[in-house]
C-alpha cells in the first residue's frame, strides 16, 4: 500500500444482469447518485434470494451489476452500510470521471 492510501473496506465483483423484481429486496440505504457537469450516475441496493447485497450502476444508458462485499469477501453487515454507500458514491465518481462506456479501474484495485 503507498503511503498516504487508506486501506479499502469494500469490494464489488461484477456479476451477470438480475432482475430486482424476481423477489430481491431494497436495502436502506436503497442506493447513491451522483452528478457532474449535468452528466447523472445512480446506484440502486437490493438483497438477494440468499441475501447476498447486489448493486446497479446506471448512467447514459450503461449498466453493470455488482456483488458488494467487504474487502475481506464476507457479507457487508447492516451496520457497515452508511460506509458502503460513500465507497459507492467514491466509485461512481470514479465511473463518471473515466468514461461511463467501462468501469473504472478503481473497482479493480485491491
Amino acid at each position: 500500500m503507498k503511503t498516504g492510501e487508506k486501506k479499502r473496506k469494500f469490494k464489488l465483483i461484477e456479476i451477470n444482469d438480475f432482475d430486482a423484481r424476481c423477489g430481491y429486496k431494497r436495502c436502506t440505504p436503497p442506493g447513491v447518485g451522483v452528478t457532474i457537469n449535468r452528466s447523472h450516475a445512480d446506484s440502486d441496493f437490493w438483497k438477494d434470494h440468499k441475501g447476498v447485497l447486489v448493486v446497479r450502476f446506471c448512467s447514459q444508458g450503461y449498466k453493470y451489476h455488482f456483488k458488494g462485499l467487504l474487502a475481506s469477501g464476507r457479507r457487508i453487515p447492516e451496520d457497515k452500510m452508511d460506509d458502503f454507500r460513500e465507497y459507492v458514491s467514491d466509485t461512481l465518481l470514479d465511473w463518471m470521471i473515466e468514461g461511463v462506456d467501462d468501469l473504472p479501474n478503481s473497482i479493480y484495485e485491491t
